[in-house]
């Protein structure tokens, strides 16, 4: 599985369970965490404010992309952390450098 497909899986869920909240980015870093298990993260950033982000569709959000990425995936690039960054604390960044 590659980086594109990750961001395409991300990027469904994310705009299934939050449809009124624009995506801005996603940012997908595969590598490997304190273990040496491989592991990617995937940030979500998006145009909005954490409070619109419900409990239970990040839940539904984690589940489809572990669902699909880690539990169902042959050629599973690791485990996957997940972050919800709001575009509005970047401040100045660059979405793409997160």
């Amino acid at each position: 599985m590659n980086e594109q497909q990750i961001r395409e899986i991300a990027e469904t869920a994310f705009k299934r369970h939050f449809g009124d909240v624009e995506v801005v980015r996603i940012n997908v870093w595969p590598g490997f965490d304190h273990d040496e298990d491989p592991k990617v993260d995937v940030k979500i950033i998006y145009d909005g404010k954490f409070e619109k982000l419900t409990g239970e569709g990040l839940v539904r959000v984690e589940s489809e992309i572990f669902d699909k990425v880690w539990w169902n995936a042959d050629d599973s690039p690791g485990y996957p952390i997940l972050y919800y960054i709001p575009k509005s604390e970047l401040g100045r960044r660059d979405p793409a450098t997160v």
